[in-house]
């Protein structure tokens, strides 16, 4: 083997060690940022089922308030208007 030939192969086999050193790295990062993006939409999440949680209570709340005078008097004092729903007529 010449020696060009031996310091192009040498060259080359450098460069797939670096390349592949540097694809580790960046693997390592990807994982890092994957976790921290899960952890962040695992809070979305806790967020979101507690709005449904909420809005479900307050609807809870509102049907007991038709019938109870002072669960009607805790949601007005809270800011909450009860207005009674209009019938749904049936369609024709």
């Amino acid at each position: 083997m010449k020696r060009w030939q031996f310091t192009i192969l040498l060259t080359l086999g450098v460069a797939c060690l670096l390349l592949s050193l540097v694809t580790i790295v960046f693997a390592r990062q990807n994982r890092k940022l994957q976790a921290a993006v899960q952890a962040q939409q695992a809070i979305i999440n806790k967020g979101a089922l507690s709005q449904q949680i909420g809005a479900n209570l307050l609807r809870e709340m509102a049907t007991a308030a038709q019938s109870d005078d002072r669960m009607r008097q805790l949601l007005q004092e809270n800011g909450y208007n009860l207005t009674p729903s209009p019938a749904v007529l049936p369609s024709p």
